[in-house]
Parts: C-alpha cells; sequence; structure tokens
C-alpha cells in the first residue's frame, strides 16, 4: 500500500513537471553543447561526435530513458559552424491515461548553423536550429485510471490522435575570449500544441537559458565554475557546477535549486525542489567519456533510484593545413 501511495505521489510530481518544463536536463550540459545552445556549433578546437544517455527514476515503474547524438565542425575558412542533432526520449504519457511503461516516444531531428565573429580576441558565435519534432504514443502500454491509484484521476478524455509531427526552431548566442564564456538561448519561440486530446492548452513552452562559466589553471589543475538559469513555463531553475580536473580524470559537483508551482502546491510545501548531481570521467585527445548521478534531496530519493546519465564524445583534429583561422572554444568536458 505505501509503495502504491509513493508511485502516486511521484507521478504528481512528474505531471507538475513535465507539464510546465517539458523538455529534458542534462547534467552533464558541456557533454551535450549542441542541446545547451545551437551556437557552440563548430565552437570547439576539434570535430564532435557525442554519444548522450540518461535513466531518470530508474526504481519507478514511470522512468523515463533519453538517448542523444551529435555531430558538428567548423568550417575555418568561412568561420561557419554545422551541426547535427538526434534526441530520443521514451517517457510517460501524461495525459488522460497513467501507464508505467514508456508509452510516449519524443524524437527530435535537428539540423543547426552558426556564424562565428572575431574581434581581435573575443568571438561571438549566432546559432539558429530548425528541429523536426515527432511524438508518439504506444497505446498498447496505456493503462486506464480505473487501474490506478484507487481512482485518483477520472478524466475520460478520448486520443484524438496518437502522433503529432511539428516543426520547431531555437536560437542562441555565444560569446567566449580566452578562458571566460556565456551564453543565452530561446527555444521553442512558437510554442507548438502538443495535446493528443481536446485540451488546446497543451504547448511546448518556450525556454530560456542563460549559461556563464570560466576555466581558471592552477599549476596543474583547472577549476571551473559554471551557472545556469533556466526559465521555461512556470518551471524556473537555477544550478551552479564546479568542475575539477587533474591530468586527464575530471570530476565535479551541481547543485540546482527548482521552483515549480504546481508541484509546491500539490506537495503542500513553500521551498524549491533541491537536488545535487555528481560527476566523474576522463578527458583525453581523442575521446572523453563520463558518468553522472543526479538526485533529489528528498525523502523520495530511495525510491527513485535517482537519476543516471552518461557521454562519451570523439574528437576528431582538423587537417593541419585548415588550422590558421580557428579560434576555438575549449569548454568543460561535462
Amino acid at each position: 500500500m505505501k509503495k502504491t501511495i509513493l508511485s502516486c505521489l511521484l507521478l504528481l510530481l512528474l505531471l507538475s513537471i513535465r507539464s510546465t518544463a517539458q523538455d529534458v536536463a542534462f547534467s552533464q550540459p558541456y557533454a551535450n553543447p549542441l542541446y545547451l545552445n545551437p551556437a557552440f556549433a563548430g565552437s570547439g578546437t576539434t570535430q564532435r561526435i557525442g554519444l548522450n544517455y540518461r535513466n531518470e527514476w530508474p526504481g519507478m515503474p514511470t522512468n523515463g530513458v533519453t538517448y542523444n547524438l551529435s555531430y558538428d565542425r567548423n568550417f575555418i575558412d568561412s568561420n561557419n559552424g554545422i551541426g547535427f542533432l538526434v534526441n530520443v526520449e521514451k517517457s510517460s504519457f501524461t495525459g488522460p491515461y497513467i501507464e508505467p511503461n514508456q508509452a510516449l516516444t519524443t524524437t527530435n531531428i535537428s539540423l543547426i548553423y552558426a556564424h562565428q565573429f572575431h574581434i581581435k580576441s573575443i568571438t561571438l558565435s549566432a546559432g539558429v536550429q530548425a528541429t523536426y519534432l515527432n511524438l508518439s504514443i504506444d497505446q498498447s502500454k496505456l493503462v486506464y485510471p480505473d487501474w490506478t491509484c484507487n481512482h485518483w484521476w477520472d478524466w475520460g478524455e478520448e486520443l484524438l490522435r496518437t502522433q503529432i509531427l511539428l516543426p520547431d526552431f531555437s536560437a542562441g548566442l555565444l560569446g567566449y575570449w580566452k578562458n571566460y564564456f556565456a551564453g543565452f538561448t530561446v527555444a521553442h519561440p512558437t510554442q507548438p500544441n502538443e495535446s493528443f486530446y481536446q485540451d488546446p492548452s497543451i504547448i511546448l513552452q518556450t525556454k530560456y537559458t542563460f549559461n556563464v562559466g570560466a576555466m581558471i589553471h592552477i599549476h596543474t589543475v583547472t577549476l571551473t565554475p559554471t551557472l545556469f538559469f533556466k526559465n521555461q513555463g512556470t518551471f524556473h531553475e537555477q544550478i551552479v557546477e564546479v568542475t575539477l580536473a587533474m591530468r586527464h580524470i575530471i570530476s565535479g559537483v551541481g547543485f540546482s535549486f527548482q521552483e515549480t508551482p504546481d508541484y509546491t502546491m500539490q506537495m503542500g510545501s513553500s521551498n524549491p525542489l533541491e537536488s545535487i548531481s555528481i560527476t566523474v570521467g576522463y578527458c583525453g585527445k581523442l575521446f572523453r567519456i563520463g558518468y553522472s548521478y543526479y538526485t533529489d534531496l528528498s525523502k523520495l530519493t530511495l525510491a527513485t533510484a535517482g537519476t543516471h546519465e552518461g557521454s562519451l564524445t570523439f574528437l576528431v583534429p582538423y587537417s593541419k593545413t585548415l588550422r590558421k583561422k580557428i579560434n576555438g572554444l575549449t569548454i568543460p568536458a561535462f
């Protein structure tokens, strides 16, 4: 009985966060820079091929899994960067039904273009992203309210469609100078409708993200503090992260404050949801590999088993004859 009640409370939390935040948040943002900001396309000192995996709440039936593939490079002679991004998320469908088996699949396929402007030692990059958005429901995995949480919900609305195909767009700015960098991103400005039933108010809320950081070199150690500010609908988040790199080994810790009015009202708390992430990884000349564990600082942690995330980035050097005009940004590995 306690497990059933806990599952329902967690589902309430998932409903509130998914209905406001909607976008997956990676705890290794710089291991997936194109997802963070399209202006990162072509900003590196090498070509990058990235693979990211995220498993949220594996201890619960409402867990979500995300797969991400990215590639970007710079055409040095013209200061133009291009990128390709695929993001696939399998999650619970928070509509008129409740189902524990990843019935909703969200696929984003994006093409990205960025242009760098060099002003002495400062580089500014402006990027745009065009996305093909595909949402689909596996009806065989739907569980009706009569079977879940003792009839807590009795919505009864019927699905009007099981697949949604939409265009989506994002744009970003990025500036970097020596070991300092800052960026700003606007995602989903057109707010596409994501409703599978009659409620037209379910839209993909516009997301605003601001990030800033510095890389501080102390002998053989590099200390990198970073800040993130995110806003999407009624969801607000502030993240402070610090990574420490010594030779090829990198470790880091992040702490976030999340404010979601729906969650606060349902749980009867006036405090923002707090969470912590711990990251470890290896950074070499040709590849980077990292692992992070992300968890809420609450009594629900043991039941959810937190969130696990892995990343693998291949660094492909440019041809030596094309390096004369490159002014790449050395960002944190994770």
